[in-house]
């Protein structure tokens, strides 16, 4: 992961990131908090945690999201919050769609298509509130007849970093259970970083080729991390931790509770395997999904 961040994620990097509140590669985001990374352009349809980490770590200049939340509860975001309505640690950027906008933006850059029509959302707050992507949004004749129709742009981030279940030595990735939009999202990428729970076989991955979700050709690095996704769940690895979501939530109230979740969990660990050795292997096994081989 420290070599993956170090050479693929510089300052000012524009990065999508994958996972709905499941599969959020959680692990990278501290990464990108123990290297000190800054002006980010992070792109995730649902914030989470790790957004909001991010954002109150002071390593986000502008995001582009659907919703940024504590997903237990739910509880809000304290620190995306904090950024907002008091510009702590500094102000930030937001650009907003609705996930259905989101998806289609990324399906047009994954098909380089040069645009793709949405549900209606002209009046609402996505269609009249702009930032930085003053052209998020356009409305378009009906070619079949109807009416107007509202179209979004396609959407082809620089850099895509998502978690996986499992992938091989050739970068051939597979998820399992919901995968929401992963898979044209990944697609729509011009650099791709997998972050896998276990690296197999070739076989293996032949044996569920409907699984793979990134083939090797279009995988530029590949990170394997167990447990990367937490405190959200990987599908048959591991459930979500609510408990962790509970105490970030209650420690990121406060701008100095947050810091002391940083320097506990984030910096103090080193590393993600130390982060996971703080969780302990009582909290891993309770987590833990005994599973045979898919």
């Amino acid at each position: 992961m420290q070599e993956a961040v170090r050479r693929y994620v510089p300052d000012g990097q524009e990065l999508l990131v994958g996972g709905f509140a499941f599969s959020d590669p959680t692990a990278l985001a501290h990464e990108l908090i123990r290297q000190g990374r800054k002006r980010l352009f992070i792109m995730k349809t649902s914030g989470g945690v790790l957004v909001d980490l991010l954002v109150g770590a002071g390593c986000v200049e502008r995001l582009l999201s659907c919703h940024v939340w504590n997903s237990v509860g739910p509880v809000p975001a304290h620190c995306f919050r904090r950024a907002l309505e008091q510009g702590k640690p500094h102000p930030i950027q937001i650009e907003e769609l609705s996930y259905g906008a989101f998806t289609m933006s990324l399906l047009a850059g994954a098909c380089d298509l040069p645009f793709m029509p949405t549900t209606p959302v002209q009046g609402s707050g996505h269609f009249t509130q702009r930032t930085f992507l003053p052209d998020k949004f356009g409305v378009v004749e009906n070619p079949f007849g109807g009416g107007p129709v509202c179209v979004v742009p396609p959407l082809k981030p620089a850099l895509g970093i998502f978690h996986v279940q499992r992938v091989d030595k050739h970068g051939n990735a597979q998820m399992f259970g919901p995968t929401g939009e992963m898979r044209y999202a990944m697609a729509a990428c011009k650099k791709l970083i997998v972050i896998a729970e276990e690296l197999v076989d070739t076989a293996v991955i032949r044996e569920r080729p409907e699984a793979t979700v990134a083939p090797g050709f279009m995988v530029d690095a590949v990170v394997i991390e167990p447990w990367a996704a937490h405190p959200t769940d990987s599908y048959g690895y591991y459930y979500r931790d609510l408990h962790h979501h509970a105490l970030y939530g209650e420690m990121s109230r406060t701008e100095e509770g947050f810091q002391r979740y940083l320097d506990e969990w984030i910096i103090a660990t080193g590393n993600h395997a130390g982060f996971i050795a703080k969780l302990g292997k009582e909290r891993i096994s309770e987590l833990m999904i005994r599973k045979e081989r898919w």
